[in-house]
């Protein structure tokens, strides 16, 4: 009995002192890593003349991607130039009219003051300087409004060649050369490097969470190596509060569920695993609440 009860009381104390340790710890395997994904689409229809880049390839911002045939594109852009040069030459000719009705009217006005000219003469310059404003602002019109045209017509050119938003790896490529593509078609994914995990709490687990904590990570895919990892932020609010269709307790009989709170992990550092660290990769993240805000 007595080698019993000493067993019993070890076992509670070595129970006890594993709670007070696990109580500094909270970990949830409802976690996967995740970056910014940026899907790569056409802004004009065109036919593909040429694929610059392969899946998982690496790219760098600019770097181009996909060109599209420039041909339609560039005769448009000659075309509305010849409509600028022709509105800019109106334009002129226009200066050059009120100009001169200015000076006619400025004339008779002065000679009316000496009453040498007739009323009707000041009347006739009053109209043709009127005229001549009027056709001046419409041929400043016409020369902004075939501008614009070139504005686009050059704009439109330059979204034949697509090019990489930012650093990163191709991925789910779809286009051929030789394809016909349409205004927002898919036609790749680039997938960013600076990799991160998501991990869902219980909003139980939240309330010793601080940014700047440190976090050991286990990833599925890797299990043999632990990350350092910390606390970046907290998402201002639940899962349930961004889903498509927030739920409504005001409405109708209530069960209270426990609620998830998305928490952001950056790595400190992933080394040589830094290319195995792909987005979607299962893992479990453990934070450590004894350690405080990062300096």
């Amino acid at each position: 009995m007595i080698i019993g009860g000493v067993c019993a009381g070890i076992v509670l104390i070595g129970v006890f002192l594993y709670w007070l340790h696990a109580r500094n710890f909270e970990s949830t395997d409802d976690a996967y890593t995740t970056t910014h994904v940026h899907e790569i689409s056409a802004r004009v229809a065109g036919t593909v003349e040429s694929g610059d880049v392969d899946d998982n390839q690496l790219v760098k911002p600019g770097q181009r991607l996909v060109m599209l045939d420039q041909r339609d594109f560039k005769v448009a852009v000659e075309q509305t130039q010849a409509q600028v040069l022709q509105r800019r030459a109106a334009a002129q000719q226009a200066r050059v009219n009120l100009d001169h009705a200015q000076q006619d009217y400025d004339r008779v006005t002065k000679l009316s003051h000496e009453k040498v000219v007739a009323k009707q003469d000041l009347d006739n310059a009053t109209a043709a300087l009127r005229s001549g404003k009027a056709a001046m602002d419409a041929a400043t019109s016409d020369l902004a409004t075939a501008e614009a045209a070139l504005h686009n017509a050059e704009l439109q050119l330059s979204y034949t060649t697509i090019v990489a938003p930012a650093d990163g790896v191709v991925g789910k490529k779809t286009v051929e050369t030789g394809a016909r593509i349409q205004p927002g078609q898919a036609l790749m994914a680039v997938v960013e490097r600076n990799v991160w995990v998501l991990g869902n709490f219980k909003e139980t687990q939240i309330g010793r969470m601080r940014v700047g904590q440190h976090v050991d990570v286990k990833i599925d895919a890797i299990p043999d190596h632990k990350f350092s990892a910390h606390i970046d932020s907290l998402q201002p609010g639940t899962g349930a509060v961004f889903s498509l269709l927030p739920p409504d307790n005001a409405t109708g009989n209530f069960t209270k569920i426990v609620q998830r709170v998305p928490v952001k992990i950056v790595f400190d550092d992933m080394g040589e695993y830094r290319s195995r660290v792909v987005p979607g990769l299962s893992c479990e993240p453990k934070i450590d609440l004894r350690t405080g805000k990062r300096e």
